[in-house]
């Protein structure tokens, strides 16, 4: 059902057949370990996609889709509107929800006067949210830290 709905979706060019290719195969320098991994969590989610998919259309009016980036060592799910899918990628990314699991820099040194954080930097591998239009990257990760920053302002 994933394959048919994402195939429908895509257009011509996207056959089930090609993305059954693209979901079961294993990229250079991808790891079995992660091969593995990322395999049994797409299956796990096509279990799962005949009771999602309809929640995510009625409730909110978005298709899903699962996405593995074998470079920086995850998975995850996207939503996009179905009112985008005519766009190209880089136009549909605006509007995309994405519950993602890979590998990303995070600053870890101390929270400056805008409030965010600034290096030194380390690499992590941590489940996010990504919500551009509301500015949210790497979400809770990325976060302004308001705590303190507006607080001895208003004692004065």
């Amino acid at each position: 059902m994933y394959l048919a709905r994402r195939s429908q979706l895509r257009g011509p060019d996207m056959t089930m057949k090609h993305l059954f290719i693209i979901r079961t195969k294993r990229e250079e320098g991808v790891s079995w370990k992660l091969y593995a991994t990322i395999l049994l969590t797409w299956q796990a989610f096509v279990l799962l996609f005949p009771v999602l998919e309809p929640v995510f259309v009625v409730g909110t009016r978005r298709v899903s889709f699962f996405y593995s980036y074998p470079r920086a060592s995850g998975c995850g799910i996207i939503l996009e509107p179905r009112s985008v899918q005519h766009l190209q990628q880089s136009q549909r990314t605006k509007h995309q929800i994405r519950l993602d699991w890979h590998r990303f820099s995070m600053n870890v040194g101390t929270v400056g006067r805008e409030g965010y954080r600034h290096p030194p930097s380390v690499e992590r591998n941590l489940p996010h949210l990504d919500i551009p239009q509301r500015g949210m990257k790497h979400w809770p990760w990325r976060r302004k830290e308001t705590n303190n920053v507006h607080a001895k302002w208003s004692k004065k």
